[in-house]
This record gives structure tokens, C-alpha cells and sequence, in this order.
């Protein structure tokens, strides 16, 4: 099957190559070959789980067509969530006008009441009735103005250095199956919203990182964060794999594993300690999310 390359506008990457002009002909990163999430589960001595219950990246994958509510993660895991602190704020805004509106839309209220660290959920964008608060990516403006963008491929880190790596390159290397991860700066053209949603739940920091992927790339194995997470799916689209049972308990004991295929904006929200991961969707030359973590 051939698959199209994904266009690119060349005036936007000429501006930005040409902000590096001490780069090479020659990519310092040579693109490694495609991996998937199941190989996550082969780096833990794990079985992936099977196609009913677990990931796949089959192209018959289908997004979740309303909005799903996990189990909940019971009483022991709720405390140990940081919302517990946010949960009785009272959240400022305009209701559904304000950024949390346009996250959630018409379920706002509802995530704050029966959702926050409590449960999984996933919200697709068609339930909303709204359009998403961003839709797409500038990614050559992140890239001009962020000093801070870790290359990754299945868990690997390494930090980009524009001196070696310029915009045209960091692209070969999305091409190969690459991913960047982009934390939001003050610099950067996302901040406003991270400031937004800060503003309105009343809390001092988030932690707010740019996910874009090539095609079946996998940034991170799988793993749990150390802070809950809102997801908002920015532009091609995603599949992702989520613990629903054994909160808690160790990734070998977890039987019950959600699969849901994000769109472009689709919100997921995602308790702390909850396993997951996720990768490009096929047929996708590329996909991008931005997560915003709830740290305080």
C-alpha cells in the first residue's frame, strides 16, 4: 500500500532551516526502524494484550464514538491523586466560555464533579457541540523559539541541538518514526494557553508538553505519570492504550486494558498512576497532542 507523504509548506521550513544555517547536510540522527506500543509490552517481559481488551494498530482501530468513563480507581488511588486539592477550589472562569469550557464543553461540570481523580475519561470533540480551543501545530515556531526539545523513540531521550539538527533534519528524523517532545515555554506560541487553564482552576503551575510524532512512532513505553493529565489531541490522530482495572496494583496484575483512538480535538483526562501509551495511528504520516499536567 503507498502511503502519502505529508505535505510541507516550504515557506515556513525554509524560514527556520535558515535560523540554523550552521547545520549539515547530513541528519546526526539516522531514523531507526518503525516500532509500535506492543513492543512496550515486550520490554517488560509482558504479553501485549489481546485485540478485544488491548492495543492494537490495526487500521480496522475505531475511535470511541461517545464519551467513556473508566472504572473507577477506588478510594486508596483517589488519595493519592493531587486533585484531591483541586477538587474543592472553586473554578473560576466563564463557565462553559471560558478554556475549560472549550476543553470539556457541555461536560465541564460533570468532569469536576464525578471525573477529577476519581476515573479515565475520554471526551470526542463531535460530543461538544464547540470548537477546539487550538487546532493544529506550528511546529516550526516551536521549534525556533524552544531550546528545550528532547528527541524520543520508545522511551529514549535525547536532547536536540539546533547547532547540528536543523528544522529540515528534526523532520527526516519525524519521517523515520521519530517523536519531539516540546515543553511549553514562556517564548512559545502555546503558553497562553497553559497560563489559561492556570488562571482558571486557580493553581500555581502546570506542566504543559508537545507530543509530535511520525508515522507509528512511539515516544514513551509504556508508563504511568506522577501527576494527573489533561490530553488534547491537536491535529492527525492517535491510539492509545489504558489501564481499566487493577488501580494500583503492578502492570502484571492489569487484565482490563482500554483502547480509544483520539481525533483532533479529543480530550482524554488521565489519573496519576494510570498506566498507558500511544502511537500513531496507521495510515498517519504524523499526529500531534499536548498534554497539561496538573501539578499543584
Amino acid at each position: 500500500r503507498i502511503r502519502k507523504r505529508r505535505p510541507r509548506p516550504t515557506q515556513t521550513r525554509t524560514s527556520a532551516a535558515a535560523a540554523h544555517s550552521n547545520c549539515t547536510g547530513n541528519s546526526p540522527m539516522q531514523p531507526l526502524p518503525i516500532q509500535r506500543v506492543v513492543l512496550a509490552f515486550l520490554a517488560l517481559e509482558l504479553s501485549a494484550p489481546s485485540r478485544t481488551d488491548g492495543f492494537s494498530c490495526s487500521s480496522s482501530s475505531t475511535a470511541v464514538a461517545s464519551i467513556f468513563l473508566g472504572n473507577p480507581i477506588g478510594e486508596t488511588m483517589e488519595q493519592q491523586q493531587h486533585e484531591v486539592k483541586t477538587v474543592e477550589i472553586v473554578v473560576r472562569g466563564d463557565g462553559e466560555d471560558g478554556i475549560l469550557g472549550q476543553l470539556f464543553g457541555s461536560s465541564r461540570d460533570k468532569f469536576f464533579q464525578d471525573i477529577l481523580g476519581k476515573r479515565v475519561a475520554y471526551f470526542p470533540r463531535s460530543e461538544m457541540e464547540r470548537d477546539s480551543p487550538v487546532k493544529g501545530i506550528k511546529l516550526s515556531s516551536l521549534y525556533e523559539t524552544n531550546d528545550w526539545i528532547s528527541l524520543r523513540i520508545r522511551g529514549s531521550r535525547e536532547q536536540l541541538d539546533k547547532s547540528t539538527m536543523c528544522y529540515e533534519q528534526m523532520l527526516e528524523y519525524l519521517d523515520g518514526g521519530g517523536s519531539v517532545v516540546i515543553p511549553i515555554s514562556p517564548s512559545d506560541y502555546l503558553h497562553e494557553l497553559k497560563m489559561n487553564v492556570e488562571n482558571e482552576l486557580d493553581i500555581a503551575d502546570t506542566s504543559m508538553n508537545v507530543y509530535h510524532s511520525g508515522p507509528s512512532a512511539v515516544a514513551l513505553n509504556i508508563h504511568y505519570d506522577a501527576y494527573p493529565v489533561i490530553v488534547l489531541q491537536l491535529s492527525g490522530e492517535k491510539e492509545w492504550i489504558i489501564q481499566n482495572d487493577a488501580f494500583g496494583d503492578s502492570i502484571k496484575d492489569v487484565n482490563t486494558w482500554k483502547n480509544i483512538t483520539m481525533k483532533e480535538g479529543d480530550v482524554l483526562y488521565i489519573p496519576k498512576g494510570i498506566y498507558h501509551a500511544a502511537t500513531t495511528k496507521e495510515g498517519f504520516n504524523s499526529t500531534t497532542h499536548v498534554t497539561i499536567g496538573l501539578l499543584s
